[in-house]
């Protein structure tokens, strides 16, 4: 990735004489992305737990309602109530932004963070920020792309605008961000809208070969007990390994505890400690981690417990890596505050 590359779009707009069109003033201005001063294991399992974020052994207090976090180089970027922040791996929190919506993404090497923000730049006749989508590098702070700032049309309404037809995130690697069916290339801020396969269905370009923090995200189809990638997204959704070996069915919850060899698609059970397992991500081509769920399916499928594991590919052998986590709070009948990175509750 080119760290050096010129900031484009609605940053270079402020630096520019004749930059007039945008309704935007220096008080808006794009904020900056903190970083710390420690790096951190990235590749461990994380989670957060009543307020608590966990990195591997490693724990951080963030307090109560996260809604949605992300790990960075340098420490945990994360949202409550539409607010990002930011918390370094000593525990030091620093607020970022009013961005307003929870919306997070971070690249496989988690070296690139993508949000959506409507903090700045032009606005509505009810004074409703345009939203952007806005992404950083997380080992310096650089921006390195924003959305260009332009003009709504005079009768929009954007917030009515957004409850019917919110843009979305839906990814963003070292070299692209896929955000409200585009392609941006990070180095130039070209654009290239999502295209119909062939059963009509829009995708991203490069989106299918594009890792992300889970994996590499395809289609499936069922073939029996078999699961097998499928070309179109008129399929079920799954998960591939980064060495394209093993294929999960993400298509349902609570998903069994199972992963496919993508070659033939035969079933290869996942020695953890129950019956249910959900993906959360990557340690290594090798090594997965995720979370094993105890079920009560006689009871419409109610959560019990979950504990989180690291599991290896060869074997689909899994080791604990929390305590064994009740699905309510011991002083109230309620979900426990429960999160794995880049999810939002009741994932």
């Amino acid at each position: 990735m080119n760290l050096s590359r010129v900031v484009v779009g609605g940053l270079a707009c402020l630096v520019l004489a004749g930059c007039g069109d945008s309704t935007g003033s220096a008080s808006d201005a794009p904020f900056t992305l903190p970083v710390g001063s420690t790096m951190w294991d990235t590749s461990a399992p994380a989670w957060v737990d009543d307020g608590t974020l966990h990195v591997g052994e490693q724990t951080v207090r963030l307090g109560p309602g996260v809604d949605q976090f992300v790990l960075g180089a340098t420490g945990a970027y994360w949202v409550r109530d539409g607010v990002l922040l930011f918390t370094d791996p000593e525990g030091s929190t620093e607020r970022v932004a009013d961005v307003g919506w929870s919306n997070l993404a971070v690249s496989a090497d988690r070296s690139v963070l993508a949000t959506v923000d409507q903090s700045r730049g032009p606005t509505d006749r009810y004074g409703t920020h345009v939203l952007q989508v806005a992404v950083f590098d997380t080992t310096t702070g650089e921006q390195l792309y924003r959305t260009p700032d332009e003009e709504p049309e005079r009768d929009d309404d954007l917030t009515d605008l957004y409850s019917e037809t919110m843009p979305l995130l839906a990814g963003v690697s070292n070299e692209h961000v896929f955000f409200d069916d585009t392609t941006i290339d990070l180095d130039d801020g070209s654009t290239t809208p999502s295209a119909p396969d062939d059963e009509g269905v829009d995708v991203y370009e490069g989106l299918a070969e594009t890792l992300f923090p889970e994996g590499y995200r395809v289609h499936v189809q069922s073939a029996g007990e078999r699961r097998v990638p499928a070309d179109s997204s008129a399929y079920g959704t799954g998960l591939l390994s980064p060495d394209r070996s093993t294929l999960f069915d993400t298509g349902v919850w609570p998903a069994a505890a199972v992963a496919y060899d993508a070659e033939t698609g035969r079933e290869r059970p996942i020695d953890a400690p129950w019956e249910h397992f959900t993906l959360t991500g990557w340690s290594d081509p090798q090594t997965f981690f995720g979370v094993a769920e105890r079920i009560d399916e006689d009871a419409d499928n109610v959560l019990q417990a979950r504990q989180v594991v690291s599991c290896t590919v060869q074997a689909l052998t899994c080791a604990p890596v929390s305590p064994v986590i009740p699905a309510e709070s011991p002083s109230e009948s309620e979900p426990r505050a429960f999160l794995l990175e880049g999810r939002s509750h009741g994932y």
